[in-house]
């Protein structure tokens, strides 16, 4: 069993929706607390509650993960504060919904960069410190349901929650010798500002809660998992679906999806 009152648990994107919601659940089960995000004033509010309510300790790192040079400011900030991280939650990301060639080439090339760069560089400098903590060491990378197909209207996110997925289950293999688990967690749609943000319509009801995703995530991370795919049945239909059919196929459906679900606000 993961040992959590042993645990410097570092949480990206960590002051709303689903990082929020494992900094509390990681909490709850005594970890202490590493918060990172961008703005430095909802990290300590959080940290302030999460230190009050469950008696851990909890540190801030305000970090635009955008900044190429972020994560490496991020793994030697631990280093200089000396908390021994053991396990790192790579949560943040975000996503870019319409045609490819209407986003700013910038804004694209930055959700490469918070989504796949700053999740690998993070994942190579903290594995590296995990050798002396044995089994009690893990990575858990959000990926996403969108990982196990195209996604039109949404490219590049879809392909950077696929790298996501790939890298986990491939990390995985490689660090199963000095300890280290690797989890990768693929929802679907969940209940945060996610898709407020990319100014979709989808209706409450057909997401998930932040809490059950999260808890799903910590089970399988506490069986020793490589993939989970939590929340409702549909979703893990959704992803055996992409085995069965061609991918001509399947891009021709998520581009149906995409249409409806992170096109609509933009009607």
């Amino acid at each position: 069993m993961f040992d959590y009152s042993r645990t410097t648990a570092l949480v990206t994107g960590a002051s709303s929706g689903i990082g929020e919601t494992f900094a509390e659940m990681l909490a709850q089960r005594g970890a202490s607390l590493v918060l990172v995000a961008r703005t430095a004033n909802k990290l300590e509010a959080l940290a302030a509650r999460l230190r009050s309510t469950y008696k851990i300790e909890a540190a801030v790192i305000a970090a635009d993960l955008a900044d190429p040079l972020s994560a490496s400011k991020i793994h030697a900030e631990t280093k200089s504060l000396r908390l021994p991280v053991n396990l790192v939650v790579n949560n943040a990301g975000f996503a870019l919904a319409g045609a490819f060639l209407d986003h700013d080439l910038t804004r694209e090339q930055e959700q490469i960069a918070v989504n796949v760069t700053a999740l690998t560089t993070l994942s190579h400098l903290f594995a590296g410190d995990m050798r002396p903590f044995g089994r009690n060491a893990g990575i858990i990378n959000i990926s996403s349901s969108a990982a196990f197909q195209p996604l039109p209207y949404s490219a590049v996110y879809a392909a950077s929650k696929s790298y996501v997925l790939l890298f986990s289950e491939a990390l995985g293999r490689e660090l199963r010798e000095q300890g280290t688990h690797i989890l990768a967690v693929c929802p679907g749609p969940v209940k945060t500002a996610f898709f407020d943000k990319i100014g979709s319509k989808l209706s409450v009801g057909a997401m998930d809660s932040a809490e059950s995703i999260v808890k799903q995530a910590l089970s399988a991370f506490e069986k020793r998992k490589a993939v989970v795919i939590p929340g409702r049945f549909a979703v893990r239909f959704q992803a055996f679906g992409t085995r069965l059919f061609p991918r001509t196929i399947m891009v021709k459906l998520a581009e149906k999806v995409s249409r409806r679900v992170m096109m609509a606000g933009h009607d």
